[in-house]
């Protein structure tokens, strides 16, 4: 059922077994996962199924942090959530990220990858993105082949997958399911403001939501779940503080801390010695049809042993703006289109602006120029990428890829984000259009991600020559450390401000998401996670809402 908050009566109170707060991906599998064993689920969401600015207005931050990107380009407050912005990238963390490592200090999961391994299959089922086989070597199909030609089995793993969704938008894929599955109610247009504990124990009494036209509403449940982002849950647990003063799980001063994104980097290309022909470049299907992309990965022993962040490495075109330089017709048409009044409409715009982006731009009679001179096959490029990406039923092509004639490729460098306390969010006296403290990001990165980054590239680097396979080839050798401390922004993986601990005095969840002392109110979301790993957070989000899931199933019964 779904019902629009605007239209509900003044004072108007709904009641289920759960509550679940946002119905981004998280939001949307747990309720629906839910109502399918039985339970009665209330999904509260503060936008609605259209993007409004007014309602994405009411999550941005206070103040401006030089290293975050604007929270209108990483987040999106309507049904789906950051689906609707996502690429679909699907990859899930690795064993090393929960084991206890020198490099990420006292960070400690409560939890085993053993216990979440056997979600992968139902979250690639959610995500649409096939099998839950993430090693090449592991598909027939695809192990006959290698992202190099001979390349060795080795510290250095040239077989890490990472698979595409359909691309699966939560909210295009699931919205009927939402409005016709039975004991499910989809309530829009309501923004949860504060959570009401009882008094006389350690408990929640009902959820305070509130509608821009000065509607409220309350929410009563026996548990209740957030499931509003990275940043928006931590928020609502620091501004719902009449019995718990700094914030609801701030028992321990961890609430808002410990803030994760990933330590992304440019500044070597990498030149295979190898046939250029042979190079697996861009993107392959596996059986079932699925995209899917080679990375190369460190073994976690090599990684332990000499104090690598978990971190993945890939290759990309040259930047598109750079015309004088990659000399492409298909990569300057990219530039064009994407560059054009009509850019904006073709993929996110955060996507859109990292693509545009350039060291030395070129101007635009370059790019008309290339494309003049490899009229051809640029043309020809266009029609069948237009279809494959755009039009094509089923699975579409995620991106372009360009071959090089020279075996030469930007490397792209993916890693985890190390926790930092000195990384947060926090409240601030700004308020919203509902009342509700504005949050200040302190997003902060340390000399000692720069030195990962350093250190995963030099040990590649001496990887590619022992096998006389290439090389790297530094973009900036007069500082490599400036240019990459250059490059370090985040925003997109919001993780780490609720983290979960063992025990209360060293977290803000307990390893079933619950808030220490709290045995009705859950936190489902990358705010939980102990590390960032090398991967983006959607895949494992899922796996999480799919545990969670279970978990209140059982608890319910």
């Amino acid at each position: 059922m779904l019902l629009d908050a605007a239209q509900l009566p003044p004072k108007t109170s709904i009641d289920a077994d759960v509550a679940v707060v946002g119905a981004g991906p998280v939001g949307i599998v747990l309720a629906l996962e839910l109502a399918r064993a039985g339970v009665t689920v209330a999904l509260i969401e503060s936008g609605g199924p259209f993007w409004d600015a007014a309602v994405q207005w009411l999550g941005d931050t206070a103040c401006e942090d030089p290293l975050h990107h604007p929270m209108s380009l990483t987040t999106r407050r309507q049904v789906g959530g950051a689906s609707n912005i996502w690429a679909g990238r699907c990859v899930p963390f690795d064993p090393i990220d929960f084991q206890p490592r020198a490099i990420a200090g006292d960070a400690n999961w409560p939890v085993a990858y053993h216990e979440l391994e056997g979600y992968f299959p139902r979250a690639c089922e959610w995500l649409a993105c096939g099998q839950p086989v993430f090693d090449a070597g592991a598909i027939p199909s695809l192990a006959r082949s290698s992202l190099v030609p001979g390349w060795p089995a080795g510290e250095v793993r040239a077989t890490a997958l990472e698979r595409w969704s359909l691309p699966t938008n939560f909210r295009t894929r699931y919205y009927a399911r939402l409005r016709a599955t039975p004991r499910l109610t989809l309530v829009t247009g309501l923004t949860c403001t504060e959570i009401f504990c009882r008094r006389r124990d350690a408990g929640v009494d009902h959820l305070v939501g509130r509608t821009l036209g000065g509607g409220q509403a309350r929410v009563r449940a026996k548990r209740y779940v957030l499931a509003c982002g990275g940043l928006e849950s931590t928020r609502l647990l620091f501004a719902s503080d009449r019995l718990h003063p700094g914030g609801i799980g701030n028992h321990s001063g961890h609430l808002g801390r410990w803030y994760m994104a990933h330590v992304e980097s440019r500044i070597a290309n990498v030149r295979f010695t190898t046939p250029p022909g042979s190079t697996i470049y861009g993107f392959e299907r596996d059986p079932d049809g699925v995209y899917v992309r080679r990375r190369f990965t460190f073994s976690p022993d090599f990684a332990v042993a000499h104090h690598l962040p978990n971190a993945a490495l890939w290759v990309l075109n040259p930047p598109l703006g750079e015309a004088t330089a990659h000399r492409s017709g298909i990569m300057s048409l990219l530039y064009l289109l994407l560059a054009s009044p009509l850019g904006p409409h073709l993929t996110a715009e955060g996507i859109r602006l990292r693509q545009l982006e350039a060291s030395h731009p070129a101007p635009l009679r370059s790019h008309l120029a290339n494309v003049a001179r490899q009229l051809g096959s640029t043309t020809r490029f266009a029609t069948a990428f237009g279809y494959d990406h755009f039009f094509k039923p089923g699975r579409k092509v995620p991106g372009v890829f360009v071959p090089s004639a020279a075996n030469v490729y930007v490397l792209n460098y993916h890693g985890e984000h190390l926790p930092h306390h000195s990384s947060h969010v926090a409240p601030t006296s700004q308020r919203d259009a509902l009342g509700v403290p504005r949050l200040r990001t302190h997003l902060r990165f340390e000399g000692s991600d720069i030195r990962g980054v350093l250190r995963t590239l030099g040990h590649f680097d001496g990887y590619l020559r022992h096998h006389r396979l290439g090389r790297l080839e530094h973009l900036y050798p007069r500082d490599p450390v400036a240019a990459i401390g250059q490059q370090l922004f985040g925003g997109y993986h919001q993780a780490g401000t609720t983290r979960m601990s063992a025990h209360p005095g060293e977290g803000v969840l307990d390893r079933d998401l619950a808030v220490h002392g709290f045995d009705d109110l859950f936190v489902a979301s990358s705010s939980a996670f102990v590390t960032s790993s090398q991967a983006n957070s959607t895949f494992m989000i899922v796996v999480f809402a799919l545990r969670l899931a279970d978990h209140l199933r059982h608890a319910l019964r």
